[in-house]
């Protein structure tokens, strides 16, 4: 029996939804991630297509045949450069190459969404109420497609490095969510742990503002006690035990409270030691951290003036947005492809003027799937910052 070729629509769509899924990004895409992106672009790719065409006459003959071997081979050529593309983007972050098993994730995601796609739409046709069922369920499956970089968040933040103690004698203090649901209350435990340990004593103090979940860079941490030794205090709250993208999404007004409470609260107790015997205050904010410590010191009224005339330096690392104060010695660290700090919403409709490729719509999904594995990377790419950070934090001296 003679093979049957596939329609012309389908074979044209697919090179076409392929460079729209590898359009170039931010940073290595994630097998499943790339996966999903492919059978999404090609289903809208398909829908557009056959809406353009409507009930034109489809190719027959040689037409049809020329139709299929171009799309075939335009498929083909795209995927030679994706290879290589994906390849050459990895190897410059340090990941390992993509695997036959990577390849087997991307085509099973792929085939899997546009299965279960094709299912909703046939159900829709037949039983609407069970279809809105479905439509629920495959929206759960694309949200968990990025678990992998979810749940690596998730063990980053469990290992909180200030309840550990330091290999070279420096101070560590935190307080979290157990030890109090009030932020006035939690931040005096913090503050009081630090003075305990003699905090106050050492040359540096360090106040680190958290990510959402209420996790501090060890890399960072590690980095200032290796600069300072002994005479470094790092003292921290938690003030949120959700990712930072949740925390930033639904309540960002919480974490800037959190901040400002610490914050006050370290003002309080320096401004009350004698001149000479005060430590030089720096404020670090990772992530929702630097967008919460940001706002704490940029705060009008007489809290912030206390707060900015008590701080010695600022150091932000991967800012969402960018965001920075332009206080004096402001040191900022973003990686060149972190998204966090670079993409913006209004990428679906305007380039974000950075020298880098830009398409309507199609640039602001990318950017949304590199956001969901920004930490699935090696130190010092996308929004993961290493422990060499911490040599560039100015000083007072």
């Amino acid at each position: 029996m003679k093979a049957r070729l596939p329609r012309a629509s389908t074979a044209l769509a697919t090179p076409v939804a392929l460079a729209v899924a590898t359009f170039p990004s931010y940073l290595p895409a994630l097998p499943v991630a790339l996966g999903v992106l492919v059978a999404l672009s090609f289903l809208a790719v398909l829908a557009i297509a056959r809406r353009i065409a409507g009930s034109r006459q489809h190719l027959t003959g040689p037409a049809h045949q020329v139709a299929v071997a171009l799309g075939g081979a335009l498929t083909a050529y795209l995927m030679f450069v994706t290879w290589t593309t994906q390849a050459a983007m990895r190897a410059n972050i340090g990941m390992d190459p993509l695997s036959l098993s990577d390849i087997g994730v991307l085509v099973g995601a792929a085939l899997g969404v546009v299965g279960a796609v094709r299912g909703v739409g046939w159900l829709w046709r037949l039983r609407p109420r069970m279809s809105r069922r479905m439509v629920a369920f495959v929206a759960g499956l694309s949200v968990l497609t990025f678990a992998p970089a979810s749940a690596q968040a998730a063990s980053i933040s469990s290992d909180q490095v200030l309840l550990l103690k330091s290999p070279v004698g420096a101070v560590r203090a935190y307080a979290g969510l157990s030890d109090s649901a009030d932020d006035a209350a939690r931040a005096r435990i913090a503050v009081d742990r630090l003075v305990a340990a003699g905090g106050l004593t050492r040359e540096h103090l360090l106040v680190a503002i958290p990510t959402g979940s209420g996790w501090v860079n060890p890399e960072f941490v590690a980095g200032t006690e290796r600069r300072f030794g002994s005479e470094v205090a790092t003292v921290s709250m938690q003030y949120d035990d959700r990712p930072s993208w949740v925390a930033f999404l639904l309540d960002r007004e919480g974490a800037v409270a959190g901040a400002q409470t610490l914050l006050d609260t370290v003002v309080a107790e320096v401004s009350a030691l004698p001149l000479v015997q005060r430590p030089q205050v720096h404020v670090v904010g990772e992530s929702l951290g630097a967008t919460a410590g940001q706002a704490a010191l940029l705060a009008p009224g007489a809290a912030g003036d206390a707060r900015r005339e008590t701080v010695c330096s600022t150091f932000w690392l991967g800012t969402p947005g960018g965001g920075r104060t332009g206080l004096p010695r402001e040191t900022i660290a973003a990686n060149a492809d972190d998204p966090i700090v670079h993409a913006r919403p209004s990428m679906a409709i305007v380039p974000t003027g950075e020298d880098r490729p830009w398409l309507p719509v199609v640039s602001v999904v990318h950017a949304g799937a590199d956001v969901l594995g920004a930490l699935a990377v090696p130190l010092g790419s996308g929004h993961r910052y290493g422990a060499e950070q911490p040599d560039r934090l100015q000083t007072c001296d």
